[in-house]
């Protein structure tokens, strides 16, 4: 019993502060940047898919815990160039002037999960972060995982 304990309280020393590192949501977790696009998002097991014959863009609002350098990893699907998928991460100050980030990066990869790393985000004090994609037709965006 006190081996299991122990073994307990250490998996809650190293999980506890991993969980509190980065937060995920899941591709339903967003909306179209345009309302009139809101019919070309698919959803399948969360994950959205631009189901329109154009290029449509979406964007995840994030809850951001403090100021500074944010990072974000997004998954995302498509079965060739034509289905690409394309994010970039901003920090945005509290009167929505300033922005810092914003560069896009585009898959990496297609046919499998490809994973889209961006990092040039930073939140000011009492600013907020967002993460836009473009989606070409047929490309997908399963998870943002991030650094709140």
């Amino acid at each position: 019993m006190k081996r299991q304990l122990q073994q307990g309280i250490l998996t809650m020393v190293i999980i506890l502060p991993l969980a509190v590192v980065a937060r995920s949501v899941p591709g339903s977790g967003g909306r179209p940047v345009d309302w009139v696009d809101g019919g070309c998002f698919l959803m399948n097991g969360s994950a959205m898919t631009n189901g329109c014959a154009t290029g449509k863009r979406f964007e995840f609002p994030l809850v951001i815990d403090s100021a500074g350098n944010k990072t974000a990893v997004i998954a995302a699907s498509g079965a060739s160039s034509a289905n690409n998928v394309g994010c970039a991460a901003a920090g945005v100050n509290r009167e929505g002037t300033l922005v810092w980030g914003g560069t896009r990066k585009w898959m990496p990869s297609f046919g499998v999960r490809a994973y889209i790393t961006l990092n040039d985000a930073y939140v000011p004090p009492a600013g907020y972060m967002y993460i836009n994609c473009h989606l070409e037709p047929g490309g997908a965006v399963v998870t943002v995982d991030y650094t709140p």
